[in-house]
């Protein structure tokens, strides 16, 4: 949202958000550095409270924080967002080397415990760290990860920990930066250069890392099968996979409010799929 400095008026956003929540989505993401995104989400709090789930981040830069700035940033959020009560706040460590995340997170549980903040999660906390959180701790409800047909590291120690503890994981990049759609299926491999997004140049790495371009091109083409049986997209298909997915709770999907027409594509991830479905 407004990566061309072009900012949207809250109101518009508002209104646009609703759209989605009529289709059946009441569930937003955000973040602190998201640029508007939590005063566009206050405002469709005002005018419909209660009606959907405003989920945020907190992303501090590295370095010693400390309580009065922690505090500072949750009551700004609750500021912007119109809320008492943060529904899900999610901390996001530049470094573990840094034992300043760890004060970060210890005042977000104080202020949890407070009331500010009903739920408290991370964000791409990998399975030791999580692990050290709770024995701590801290109630971490959530962590939210790269997750996706391309991208299987959340499968493995992270689902464990989580089926053990009773962790749901929030999923990102489910659509490599919109790599796993019909658009790039029988097409060449397109050259570094002429890739529009930083989105895409980090999700072609990953495509080279699952065994590249000629490979990446069947996967296209089951999902394409698949789609067409279900009469839908293959977008709703791998984001259908990953949400049938142990301990996935929900995945994000980047659909920029304005853009018309996007609430009636997303709302076909509702099919249900079973392994005999995938070629």
């Amino acid at each position: 949202m407004e990566r061309e400095g072009i900012f949207m008026d809250p109101k518009e956003g508002a209104l646009e958000m609703r759209r989605y929540v009529d289709a059946g989505f009441t569930t937003f993401d955000m973040a602190d550095h998201y640029g508007t995104s939590e005063l566009i989400a206050g405002e469709y709090e005002a005018g419909w409270p209660g009606s959907g789930e405003l989920l945020t981040k907190w992303v501090p830069s590295p370095g010693t924080v400390g309580r009065e700035k922690t505090r500072a940033a949750v009551e700004l959020a609750l500021e912007r967002m119109g809320q008492e009560q943060i529904d899900l706040l999610q901390f996001h460590a530049w470094s573990y080397t840094d034992p300043g995340w760890l004060d970060c997170i210890f005042c977000l549980q104080e202020l949890k415990e407070e009331g500010l903040i009903k739920q408290l999660g991370v964000t791409n906390t990998d399975a030791a760290h999580v692990a050290m959180l709770l024995n701590s701790g801290v109630d971490v409800v959530s962590n939210q990860v790269c997750y996706s047909l391309l991208d299987q590291r959340a499968r493995h120690a992270m689902t464990d920990l989580c089926l053990k503890c009773d962790i749901k994981l929030l999923a990102f990049g489910t659509l490599a930066g919109g790599f796993l759609t019909e658009r790039w299926l029988r097409v060449p491999e397109p050259d570094f250069q002429s890739l529009e997004t930083w989105s895409q140049m980090k999700y072609k790495r990953f495509i080279d890392a699952a065994g590249g371009w000629d490979k990446f091109q069947v996967l296209l083409a089951a999902l394409e099968r698949v789609a067409k049986r279900f009469e839908v997209s293959v977008a709703n298909v791998a984001s259908r996979v990953i949400l049938d997915a142990p301990t996935v709770a929900g995945v994000i999907i980047g659909a920029r409010l304005g853009k018309g027409g996007s609430t009636l594509k997303i709302t076909s991830a509702f099919l249900i799929l079973s392994w005999m479905d995938l070629p």
